[in-house]
């Protein structure tokens, strides 16, 4: 790993895993609020179509953020891989390291700067 001192690495990994735990709850947390359903119970007493919009759009709303959470799982979960395997912290498109303060910002980075602005434009 590139530049990344053992200290730095385990800062990191600490950083992911309190993350991943913090993910989790909250994945946890909206599903047992859909399960509960609050959209599901408001669903049946829906009188009219202002109400029923408002029934979709928090349904939309809680399956849109479980969404976002669950793609920042996977990326947590390939970062802590990618340490695992050696691979962290050094970019997928050009093999440069990523600069340390980057990680510390954006744990789960696997593109450095330049190539990550490219691949933004694409």
């Amino acid at each position: 790993m590139p530049n990344i001192t053992e200290k730095e690495l385990s800062d990191l990994r600490a950083s992911l895993l309190t993350y991943r735990k913090q993910l989790q709850q909250e994945i946890h947390d909206e599903l047992i609020k859909e399960g509960s359903s609050s959209s599901m119970a408001l669903a049946g007493k829906v009188h009219d179509k202002q109400e029923e919009s408002l029934s979709e759009m928090l349904t939309e709303i809680n399956l849109a953020m479980l969404s976002q959470h669950q793609h920042e799982l996977k990326n947590l979960e390939r970062a802590l891989r990618r340490m695992d395997g050696g691979e962290y912290g050094t970019c997928i498109d050009c093999d440069a390291p990523i600069a340390i303060a980057r990680l510390q910002a954006y744990p789960t980075a696997v593109r450095c700067i330049s190539c990550q602005a490219t691949h933004e434009k694409e």
